[in-house]
């Protein structure tokens, strides 16, 4: 079954995590992979003590892809190409793909790897991302918007390290 959670509210990644590690606490074998991040958001300290396996492009620079240029992308998008390559060999049974519909949208993974992804049978899989991505929309069994009301950053508030990242 594959899950869409996308739009410009928080939470997306949260409740991937949560699932993840309700997934993993019944014992199924899981991974979490973040696109465009860098790694360092705390989910993954706790994740990696829960023993789930995650992944994500090292080489992400500290700034938006609109400000990355040509050989940055380039290098994030290997990266998080071999990543896609990693999940197909292994036999994991459930997979968070954080932002991995911001990937797809910034053509910043192989579209043949993330059909790969989809068709993986006996594999729940969530996907995360800002924009309603039609391929993932015509795909999803599980679709969630999460729409922003309020958020300090429309404040002017800096991300905070435990709440935002």
């Amino acid at each position: 079954m594959i899950h869409f959670y996308y739009g410009n509210g928080k939470g997306k990644t949260s409740a991937a995590v949560g699932a993840c590690l309700r997934a993993a606490g019944s014992g199924l074998r899981c991974v979490m992979v973040q696109f465009l991040k860098n790694g360092s958001s705390s989910e993954i300290a706790l994740l990696k003590k829960c023993g789930i396996d995650t992944l994500a492009c090292h080489s992400v620079p500290l700034r938006f892809w609109s400000r990355m240029n040509e050989q940055e992308r380039g290098s994030v998008t290997c990266s998080h190409n071999e990543n896609l390559q990693h999940i197909i060999q292994e036999n994991y049974q459930f997979i968070v793909l954080d932002e991995m519909g911001d990937a797809i949208e910034k053509e910043a993974v192989h579209p043949d790897l993330v059909r790969e992804i989809l068709q993986l049978p006996n594999t729940e899989i969530i996907i995360t991302g800002h924009k309603k991505t039609e391929q993932l929309i015509r795909c999803a069994d599980y679709i969630t918007e999460f729409n922003c009301i309020a958020h300090p950053f429309q404040k002017g508030e800096k991300a905070r390290k435990g709440i935002e990242f």
